[in-house]
């Protein structure tokens, strides 16, 4: 594998530490705040809005840009939205600034998932990808966790100052060590406004929509994890904590078995499979959502399901674009980014109203009833397609 894809990847570490730092410190920003817990939400909100809105249109835009001067700029703009939100001293303040940093989130990692791909060959273009993601399943592994433990007993803004140091060291590591060609190839790069008109392409909306079904159902939950574990599973912040370590490890140990799975069936095949794994993972927490012990080992497979899917949901939009629109490819990439960041949004926001107008105990169900459209959406999207991008892996 390329050095540079391993600076992408602690980039995306980065990136993913701001991300879901905030699900493992709701309940301390509300309590910090005295604001209720479905409005700490809204902060996960914003930054996945940013993320959605960056990833395609910026990429679009910025099309005929250096590819290292892309990431550059999406890094400083990362750390100066990171560092506002150490600084808020109200939920505003923090929703702005995550949502600047959103911006930079989903721009950054549309164009590190598709420049790795062009500099491996074709077979192991899942492996790529999984591996700039990887850098997401490691915050996920051992910096929320941590971090939700020090912002518990310390400071959450404590926590979110690590996040700024994190970002200016990816952001070193890009100056020093990218070449300034990476990634440039003149075959994918398009006008800027040829590009926005691929964002509406029908089938790349189409891979996409799956995408965004599947992480709203997977976070429909996982963005209220917390409050879930304390209310219904009645688990103590420490014991929470550790639950979220192991479904970070078990997250970073999907998104590497997910490239190889995804290399070896095809990416339609690989996503068909892990939604019904997903729908199967949350009514098993439904029905067992009082045993800490249960639960424990279901997140911990929710981790490694959710985080499968990175790299088999991005291959299969990617290769999508790869045989219909090849000079799409960035926008694509862009696209499913939005898709995940989507899903993540729209996850926060169906968990919030399932709280206000039923109960937290019913989130697990509000993800079977969306990961299960997934499956449909699937199951809808034509044939011809499936054969043709599973003969282009």
């Amino acid at each position: 594998m390329p050095f540079v894809i391993y600076i992408f990847s602690l980039c995306a570490f980065a990136l993913g530490l701001t991300e879901f730092l905030v699900i493992g410190l709701a309940s301390v920003i509300s309590d910090d705040f005295q604001i209720p817990v479905d409005t700490v939400g809204l902060t996960i909100t914003a930054y996945a809005i940013g993320a959605t809105i960056g990833a395609p249109f910026l990429t679009a835009i910025t099309t005929k840009w250096s590819r290292k001067g892309v990431m550059l700029t999406t890094m400083i703009i990362f750390s100066l939205g990171s560092l506002a939100a150490t600084l808020s001293n109200n939920v505003e303040m923090m929703i702005v600034s995550r949502f600047v940093a959103g911006l930079a989130h989903g721009l950054f990692l549309a164009v590190a998932a598709s420049v790795a791909t062009e500099l491996v060959p074709p077979e192991k273009s899942g492996a790529a990808v999984a591996c700039v993601f990887a850098g997401l399943t490691l915050a996920l592994a051992l910096g929320v966790p941590v971090g939700s433990y020090l912002g518990s007993v310390v400071s959450w803004k404590l926590s979110f100052s690590l996040v700024t140091i994190f970002g200016l060291v990816g952001l070193i590591g890009l100056i020093f060590l990218m070449p300034a060609n990476t990634g440039n190839k003149s075959n994918i790069i398009s006008h800027p406004i040829k590009s926005l008109c691929y964002i509406f392409n029908p089938l790349l909306l189409l891979g996409t929509f799956v995408t965004v079904l599947g992480y709203t159902g997977a976070f429909a939950l996982y963005a209220y994890i917390s409050p879930f574990l304390y209310q219904v599973t009645n688990v103590s912040i420490q014991t929470a904590s550790y639950m979220m370590l192991f479904y970070g490890i078990f997250a970073a140990i999907g998104n590497i078995i997910g490239g190889k799975v995804t290399d070896i069936l095809g990416a339609d095949r690989s996503v068909t499979i892990i939604l019904f794994l997903l729908s199967f993972d949350l009514m098993l927490m439904y029905l067992f959502s009082h045993s800490m012990l249960v639960m424990g080992i279901l997140i911990a497979i929710i981790g490694a399901i959710s985080y499968a899917a990175v790299p088999a949901m991005q291959a299969r939009v990617i290769n999508i674009a790869k045989y219909y629109v090849p000079e799409a490819i960035p926008v694509a990439s862009g696209l499913n980014i939005a898709g995940f960041n989507s899903g993540i949004a729209l996850g926060s926001v169906v968990g919030g109203i399932i709280i206000s107008h039923a109960s937290i105990t019913y989130l697990t169900l509000g993800g079977v009833v969306i990961s299960l459209a997934g499956v449909c959406a699937m199951i809808l999207t034509p044939k011809k397609t499936k054969i043709l991008v599973h003969q282009d892996e």
